[in-house]
């Protein structure tokens, strides 16, 4: 064979297998990209760091907030092993009954017992809304009040009838509707942690940084759903102070609470209830003797470069398909791209 034969036979070669990586990357990488986008019309994901001022910055270990087990004295476990994934709770005086949503969409019935005995308590399945219950609160003729994830606001009866009661607001769908409380005038205070993200991809709110909650307000007797405060942080938890002056959200992201007035001189207007605390806030719950209780969902520090890179990592296994071929791309590509650009051995 010639060297001009050779050197034509080399160069036809390299250019079908050039050829072929470009069509294999396109097969392997940029087609299930497409598709997904057209299947599931993803929004565009752009991660930005969360504002600096609104920042909290909690001390982990001093003063009020030192670590301790003083509420295991005493307290008593309820419905141990029968309830999955309980959210939010809420403990009906007339009956001596509990009611919380679970992550199956059953709201559970829990009978309290009059003794002490552990697990001698009657847990019921009593309605599954079909969808995931989070907030719940009663109103003020017994029927149960809850903000499910998926389904909207629900307002349940005693004898189980289940009634949406909105799901939308100026155009905009509910994707997550969490907290919720009743106030004594029978209006009903809830939240939207996110208008962009539905409660199986909620991390993704949480690693993008950006406000897309919602605080709201809905009027039985009108039947109309208001926006009382837009661009929040994952509003979580919601609490009407007894004298009904004031609601507290929780904004979790922020690791703060918020106190938005509902009477008086300065109805309509926003201010810290607390901040700093030791972990992020989620439903919140007044006890009736002076006191709000908070339940944290966890201690991590707030989103910022560094733990959005983490985060990608530990949220792996959560990611639902579609996501996650955006995310393999995202780690593939650069790969992709050294490898291609790496010298070959021509034979």
């Amino acid at each position: 064979m010639s060297g001009s034969e050779r050197c034509d036979s080399v160069s036809l070669t390299r250019s079908e297998l050039q050829g072929r990586r470009r069509t294999t990357f396109f097969v392997i990488v940029l087609l299930p990209v497409v598709i997904a986008a057209v299947l599931f019309r993803l929004d565009p994901f752009e991660p930005v760091l969360l504002p600096e001022h609104e920042i909290s910055r909690p001390n982990l270990v001093a003063g009020t907030l030192a670590r301790n087990d003083n509420m295991r004295r005493g307290s008593e476990v309820i419905g141990n092993g029968r309830v999955a994934g309980p959210e939010d709770l809420v403990y009906d005086v007339a009956t001596n009954v509990v009611y919380t949503g679970c992550r199956d969409g059953w709201i559970k019935r829990v009978k309290l017992s009059d003794d002490s005995v552990s697990g001698s308590e009657v847990v019921e399945d009593w309605v599954n809304t079909g969808g995931r219950p989070l907030g719940v609160a009663l109103d003020h003729g017994g029927a149960l009040i809850v903000g499910d994830a998926n389904k909207g606001l629900l307002r349940i009866t005693k004898d189980k009838k289940v009634e949406v009661l909105t799901d939308e607001v100026d155009g905009l769908k509910f994707k997550l509707t969490d907290g919720v409380d009743v106030a004594k005038d029978g209006t009903i205070y809830f939240t939207d942690a996110s208008y962009k993200y539905s409660l199986k991809d909620h991390f993704l709110d949480l690693l993008e940084g950006k406000p897309h909650g919602r605080f709201m307000s809905y009027d039985p007797t009108t039947k109309k759903t208001k926006v009382l405060l837009h661009n929040l942080y994952f509003p979580n938890g919601v609490a009407v102070s007894p004298d009904q002056q004031f609601v507290i959200f929780c904004e979790s992201v922020l690791m703060k609470c918020k106190k938005y007035y509902i009477e008086g001189p300065k109805k309509g207007s926003v201010e810290k209830f607390c901040d700093n605390l030791p972990g992020y806030p989620d439903n919140i719950h007044y006890d009736e003797q002076g006191q709000y209780w908070i339940g944290l969902g966890s201690v991590l520090p707030p989103m910022n470069l560094s733990s959005f890179l983490l985060f990608r990592l530990l949220y792996l296994p959560m990611i639902p398909d579609h996501m996650m071929i955006l995310l393999l791309l995202s780690y593939l590509l650069p790969l992709i791209v050294l490898l291609r650009d790496q010298p070959q051995n021509w034979i």
